[in-house]
């Protein structure tokens, strides 16, 4: 262990957990994702191109990282409420620079990720026992790789190939999302509200994961994988009800989302609006969506949910709000009664009984609550070669569904949120992580691109 961090080791919290991988059917007996994962991030340089001033890049990486309510450990701080964290896993929040024996052409993450550990073990920083996640910060100026970020999906590793010097919080917060296990977050097109009758859309821009960028919160599915809704904010809906919802990111107490089951999928509805209690460098949280918003889970994948759009035309905001869905299969009937002004009421009808009319009736204090998915090994890192996807950006209409943001990516989707696969060349050489399991072969690997960084 790395005596200079031998402290904050011990100090640092050990309930944090690597995220799940995809699950058939819902997932039991979970624990919720909390606690503090420490992060070690690098600076590193190759033989044929280095930074020409680490010490900025550092200084804006210690930033984008871990500088206080606008950086990633900001962002999922507020997401989590506080039950989970991204925290430095040395003082200096930042090492490096380490001089790889490595061209940067051609670009191979996995190598870049293995030379990097073989020279923090040489350095005393050992993984496990100093740190618990790596994020690599290569030089991206002149490289031929075609992304500015990875992620492993789950997993502890990242990478940001850095053209210029500030490192941008949608990408981070983009590929650790990914590390949690969320795939690209894609919209179903279901004409007139049907849900028997949906073709994949473009993505959702209702998350970082779906061209939302940072400047909107994860979606209920989402924080539901993790077991971030607690004290009964989602509940599983088992009968006829109509209720109450509040908004899925603010101080209002109350439910926040409605877990339906729906054969071998589950349908999630939330309310989102803006929560002026946070703002980060892309001005409040969730300022740029509003409404009632449905997703389809896929066999209980909450990871791999898909926004259910019942317009014609990708919209973002309050647009693609939905205001009924039927389901003809599963006898379920989900009526929007009202919506707005930080609530909405939002009646469930299952097996032909009506919701009842009138006021909201409260879940109580015995409403079963959808678990977290459970927690499985490291997968493949999330790569973009070959797609034209910028599902870490946001949109310019927010809805994420723009050239470059990812509607290209939405066409390579398998219809039950499978993994957008690749053969390219970013990863043709596996490598092996510091535990000795081969991480890397990318015919496996899941691809996804963030837009490269400009000069």
């Amino acid at each position: 262990m790395h005596t200079r961090i031998r402290a904050a080791a011990v100090a640092a919290a050990t309930g944090a957990a690597l995220a799940t991988a995809f699950a058939t059917g819902t997932a039991h007996a979970a624990d919720p994702v909390t606690g503090e994962r420490r992060t070690l991030v690098v600076v590193v340089g190759f033989q044929d191109a280095k930074f020409p001033d680490t010490d900025l890049v550092k200084e804006y990486a210690a930033s984008s990282y871990f500088g206080g309510r606008k950086s990633l450990a900001g962002y999922f701080d507020k997401v989590s409420q506080g039950a989970f964290t991204y925290v430095p896993a040395v003082p200096e929040k930042v090492v490096g620079p380490y001089e790889l024996d490595l061209t940067q052409k051609p670009c191979n993450a996995g190598q870049v990720n293995s030379a990097t550990q073989k020279a923090l073990e040489a350095d005393g920083y050992v993984r496990g026992e100093d740190y618990d996640s790596l994020s690599v910060v290569q030089p991206g100026k002149g490289s031929d790789c075609n992304w500015s970020g990875l992620g492993s999906m789950p997993g502890p590793y990242t990478w940001v190939s850095l053209v210029g010097q500030e490192i941008g919080e949608d990408l981070l917060v983009h590929e650790f999302g990914h590390n949690q296990g969320f795939a690209h977050h894609l919209r179903e097109k279901c004409a007139g509200g049907d849900l028997g009758d949906c073709t994949t859309g473009g993505t959702s821009g209702k998350t970082p994961m779906g061209g939302g960028g940072a400047g909107v919160g994860f979606t209920a599915p989402e924080l539901i994988s993790r077991g971030w809704l607690p004290d009964g904010q989602a509940v599983t809906v088992e009968r006829s009800a109509t209720y109450e919802l509040a908004p899925l990111y603010g101080a209002k107490d109350g439910v926040r989302a409605l877990d339906i089951p729906m054969g071998e999928d589950r349908l999630v509805i939330e309310y989102r609006h803006e929560d002026a209690s946070y703002t980060n460098r892309y001005g409040t949280l969730d300022a740029g969506v509003e409404g009632v918003h449905a997703y389809r889970v896929p066999k209980g994948s909450y990871t791999a949910s898909r926004l259910i759009d019942t317009t014609e035309e990708d919209g973002g905001g309050d647009t693609d709000a939905i205001t009924r869905l039927t389901d003809t299969a599963h006898r379920i009937d989900v009526e929007v009664r009202a919506s707005g002004g930080g609530s909405a009421t939002v009646a469930v009808s299952l097996n032909g009984t009506p919701a009842p009319s009138g006021v909201a009736t409260a879940p109580g204090k015995g409403a079963e609550a959808p678990v977290p998915q459970q927690r499985s090994g490291e997968g493949e890192p999330v790569s973009e070669d070959g797609t034209d996807a910028d599902a870490g950006t946001p949109a310019d209409s927010g809805s994420g569904n723009g050239d470059g943001d990812g509607t290209r990516a939405a066409a390579a989707a398998a219809q039950d949120g499978e993994n957008l696969a690749d053969t390219g060349g970013d990863f043709a050489t596996p490598f092996v992580a510091a535990g000795g399991a081969a991480l890397v072969v990318l015919g496996a690997a899941v691809v996804l691109r963030v837009r490269r960084n400009r000069a």
